[in-house]
């Protein structure tokens, strides 16, 4: 009996679907169309000759078999990965300038360029941060080889979607606070996308509000927030201990995601790499 072929493509076409939660978000992500998505999913499960989705109402959703696949297919396509990196490290020389939004150094961004760096000794990397409009701009600009975006709204992303990150309150351990006063900001200075979401929020509701420590530094914000000065908004992977999650606790309005937009030049020595490894890290946060 010949052996199942699980090609790259039909396994990334199904983490999407399932990444994007549904088809019709994997095929804009994908840059295809959802029959084709459809088709792929269905020559995968002709390959394994299983269902790896059953109907639920109007939802597709993972079978048994299909949340077990799932997890391999994620460690099958970093393997895969690893192995063009580890293949290539030696052949790439040159520079490799990266613009990444302020908010995506918080947890993913240093893991990852310490692991390419491993891999690629002869690439020089110059990061640098700035807020999203200047590092899209800087970008189209061509200051950057490849730049990592966050985006308030999905349709602003014109590179590759890699997913969201749901905005969260957060403040110190143990915090308290009563609608009968103002609720106490801290926030990075304009023009933060997590300020705009975060007042934007507010000024929906009848709560009302105050600035008290406004910085351009992620550390010094977080350290106010940890001295108790005040409530922030961040992602789940800005908490750090002695800090937690408060807003269902709170009573504050719920927040949208933020979108992580990646664009990169393919035909510059590293981009493409670097790339992959974005990607890997992203599967394994999913």
């Amino acid at each position: 009996m010949p052996q199942p072929n699980l090609s790259t493509e039909l396994l990334r076409t199904f983490v999407t679907v399932v990444d994007e939660d549904g088809f019709i978000r994997a095929a804009e992500r994908l840059h295809k169309t959802q029959s084709t998505v459809s088709q792929q999913v269905r020559r995968l499960e002709q390959e394994l000759d299983v269902a790896l989705f059953r109907t639920e109402g109007r939802k597709r959703v993972l079978t048994s078999t299909g949340e077990t696949m799932l997890g391999y297919a994620r460690q099958l396509l970093a393997l895969q990965e690893d192995a063009l990196a580890a293949i290539t490290e030696q052949s790439a020389e040159g520079e490799l300038r990266i613009g990444v939004s302020l908010s995506l150094t918080e947890s993913m961004l240093p893991s990852i360029l310490a692991r390419f760096k491993q891999h690629n000794p002869g690439i020089r990397l110059n990061v640098q941060t700035d807020y999203s409009n200047s590092v899209c701009q800087d970008y189209d600009d061509e200051r950057y080889d490849l730049a990592l975006i966050l985006r308030r709204d999905r349709s602003q992303v014109r590179g590759e979607l890699l997913g969201y990150e749901q905005l969260i309150w957060i403040g110190p351990a143990g915090y308290q606070w009563s609608k009968n006063r103002p609720l106490p900001l801290v926030l990075l200075n304009v023009p933060c996308l997590f300020r705009e979401a975060t007042l934007q929020a507010l000024d929906a509701t009848d709560i009302s509000w105050r600035t008290v420590y406004s910085t351009t530094s992620f550390t010094s914000l977080m350290a106010a927030v940890r001295a108790g000065l005040g409530v922030t908004v961040r992602t789940q992977g800005a908490l750090a201990e002695g800090m937690e999650s408060i807003g269902s606790q709170l009573g504050l309005p719920e927040l949208p995601p933020v979108y992580i937009e990646l664009r990169y030049r393919s035909k510059v020595p590293g981009c493409e790499q670097l790339a992959q490894l974005i990607r890997h890290e992203r599967l394994q946060a999913w």
